[in-house]
Parts: C-alpha cells; structure tokens; sequence
C-alpha cells in the first residue's frame, strides 16, 4: 500500500494529490473501502484488512464491512497510527478521521485475470448491499480466516529471483520458498519461510534487488 500525506497542500504532486483526496473524499464519506488491484511485481492471494482501533461502533461496523465484502483471509491490523496527521494509508487516513474503512488486494503482476476483478466488484456490491445503497442481501463470509500477523522475506542479494511457490500456497517453518541467482545462474540467496501461514504475496517478477520483498506470509490466528 502507498504511503499517504493527508495533512499536505504543499511539498510532491504525490502529497497534493493526497491531501486533495482526503479533502474531498474521505472526510466527506461516510464508509470507506480501499481498492488494490496487485502491481506489476506482486502475486497476491486475495485477502482483506481489518483494523481495530478501539472505537467499539465504528469497529463492529468496519467488521461487517470486510465480512460482507466477501474475501475470506482478513489480516486483524492493530498497529496503524492513530494520530489523524501521521496516517500512513488511505484506509488508515479514513479510520483516524472516524471513518468505518477496510483494505482489500486481490490481483496478480498488472494483469486483468476475471477472478480477481469479479473479487473486488461483487465485494463492493455486497457492502452497498451490507448499508443498504442498493437492494438486496450481503453475501457475509461465515468461515473466515484471520490473519494475526505478517512474516516478510527478503533478499539478501541482487540478482534473479525463482520462486518455488505460489499465491495461496501454505508452508511450513524453514520451507523454502524461491532463490535468487546472480547473472550467470549461481545461486547466491536461498528465502526460507521464518513461520508457518499463507503466502499471501509472492514476487511475480525475476528481478530482485537486496533488501527487497520476496514473499509475505500470514500467521493464521488459532
């Protein structure tokens, strides 16, 4: 997810587009989701965010916001900033100002594959439906599973990256999940899996430079 600037007039044509989006969307709304679509470099299993910050309304009603949306992976986010000027996000700038908001990622390297974008277009009808926009019933996920925490991999090394898994794929601890190679195909990085979960994102591209992400992989909550 991009980083936000919502208390910014001045300064990049990234931060004024930013305040003008707070400005005249997200302090104008009154519920909020935050679509992404899966760029060039990631391959992700469809999942959700759900942030608790303590307002027990506008918690329960965000809850059932991302349970209608439909996406049954929802990571439990408790760690976003509170302090509405230091907001990292578009969901989280949404949440800080009051706003009931939710993330959601469905997509894979830039492409425009009918699951995913039938996962994020029938998810926005359902929450219309959820707050009653538009007629009909939501379709609420009854068996979700949640995400407690994320686990990121990263290369230690510039080169060629071969993954060995796929989006949605669960591993163990100390699997290893892709390598990276040099230009002249000698291997040089060896990405093993610090925890057991999903792999919620996976690098879609071969090119890899150190300290980049190769994977990001969910601990499912118990």
């Amino acid at each position: 997810m991009n980083r936000f600037y919502p208390g910014k007039i001045d300064g990049t044509q990234t931060e004024r587009a930013s305040y003008l989006i707070t400005k005249q969307v997200v302090e104008q709304c009154d519920h909020l989701i935050d679509l992404h679509g899966g760029d060039m470099d990631e391959s992700l299993r469809p999942y959700s965010y759900w942030t608790k910050t303590g307002n027990e309304k506008q918690d329960q009603t965000s809850l059932e916001m991302v349970l209608a949306f439909g996406l049954d992976h929802i990571i439990v986010s408790t760690d976003r900033p509170k302090d509405p000027q230091a907001s990292r996000y578009l969901e989280n700038t949404a949440t800080t100002r009051g706003k009931p908001s939710i993330t959601v990622e469905a997509g894979h390297a830039g492409t425009v594959e009918t699951d995913d974008v039938n996962a994020l277009i029938n998810g926005c009808l359902s929450v219309m439906r959820y707050l009653k926009m538009i007629s009909g019933i939501a379709a609420t996920v009854e068996y979700p599973v949640w995400i407690e925490k994320i686990a990121t991999v990263t290369s230690e090394q510039t080169g060629v990256f071969y993954p060995l898994v796929k989006r949605g794929t669960f591993v163990q601890q100390g699997q290893k999940i892709g390598y990276v190679s040099d230009y002249f195909a000698n291997v040089t990085f060896e990405a093993r899996a610090p925890v057991a979960g999903i792999v919620l994102y996976i690098c879609a591209v071969p090119s890899m430079t150190k300290g980049a992400t190769i994977a990001n992989i969910g601990v499912v909550a118990r």
